[in-house]
């Protein structure tokens, strides 16, 4: 019997009509693993099994499971405490908010025993809509009750930011530095504008304040060639300073304020004109100018005579090699 003779019966040997695969175990298991997935999703929106609430003020109430139960209160107490000086009483939704901080196996599913430790504030009402996270942080992150504040103002800032719309967003894509202290953060600022090499960055210390609106990323440049731009460091100090200036009720007034600039928003957080708050601003930083180098002429002295005992000796070395 030759090959296409028997190819031929086995085509004809097979059955007329094949039937498809039920789908309905497919069906099943996905809606299994969708289950699965709201499950996790809504234990963002309540308290998972073995948190404790610890501590309220006002709007604000702060739980944790037994690991962090010791620093919790401390916690709440310095978040609320920054929180009301840059932002008042607003939340970044009016229904409140949820962070949860957690540390532990990132893959782990069981909720008591499992390794899993959390530590969470709460904005009252703490509604449906409310705007909630929950990201799984290093242990690093909640040692003590300054990193563990640090941790929570860096994701409530970003909520906030959220909260402001795209054009501000845009603007600061990093978000606002609430985690760092404001001496370091002026300080970075000021070694910004002090030691930028650009024609625009130049003019902007010499008091050229459309030059220091274009550097923040605020306005178009008046000249064919201005070169770069601050960092996004700079301009959340300049925000940060908008609401320090403006007082009570700044943030309130930072989303509301007329017009689509970014200057707008600024000028009415600050509660002055556009100018007057760059020029607050660089006058600002410019005062925290140190009077001397990172360097004084001991030191110096210093680590060039350990330098050429250094180099004396590696010279010796190398002649008896």
């Amino acid at each position: 019997m030759s090959k296409l003779t028997l190819l031929a019966c086995s085509v004809l040997g097979l059955p007329a009509i094949v039937t498809a695969q039920d789908a309905s175990a497919w069906r099943d298991s996905a809606y299994r693993i969708t289950a699965e997935l709201r499950v996790v999703r809504d234990s963002i929106a309540r308290e998972e099994s073995g948190m404790e609430e610890i501590a309220r003020r006002p709007g604000l109430l702060v739980s944790a499971t037994t690991k962090y139960q010791p620093i919790a209160a401390e916690v709440l107490a310095r978040f609320d405490s920054t929180r009301r000086r840059w932002f008042g009483e607003a939340f970044p939704a009016a229904e409140g908010f949820r962070i949860v901080l957690r540390t532990g196996d990132r893959w782990s599913t069981r909720r008591r025993g499992g390794g899993e430790h959390s530590l969470m504030i709460i904005g009252l009402p703490d509604g449906e809509a409310a705007s909630r996270v929950s990201p799984l942080v290093r242990e690093s992150e909640l040692r003590g009750p300054e990193e563990a504040t640090r941790s929570f103002l860096d994701q409530f800032g970003r909520m906030m930011m959220g909260a402001t719309g795209a054009p501000l967003q845009r603007w600061i894509p990093t978000g606002i530095p609430l985690m760092i202290s404001d001496a370091a953060r002026r300080e970075a600022a000021m070694y910004a504008l002090v030691t930028g090499d650009g024609p625009a960055q130049r003019d902007c210390v010499t008091g050229v304040l459309a030059a220091c609106g274009y550097v923040l990323g605020l306005r178009e440049s008046a000249t064919p060639d201005p070169g770069a731009k601050y960092l996004p460091l700079a301009r959340a100090d300049l925000l940060l300073t908008a609401l320090d200036l403006g007082g009570p009720g700044a943030w309130d007034r930072l989303p509301d304020a007329p017009g689509a600039s970014i200057e707008a928003h600024l000028a009415a957080a600050a509660g002055m004109p556009p100018d007057s708050l760059l020029a607050r601003w660089r006058n600002g930083l410019l005062a925290l100018r140190p009077d001397h180098g990172p360097l004084d002429v001991p030191t110096i002295a210093i680590l060039l005579g350990w330098s050429g005992l250094v180099l004396i000796g590696a010279l010796g070395i190398a002649r008896w090699v």
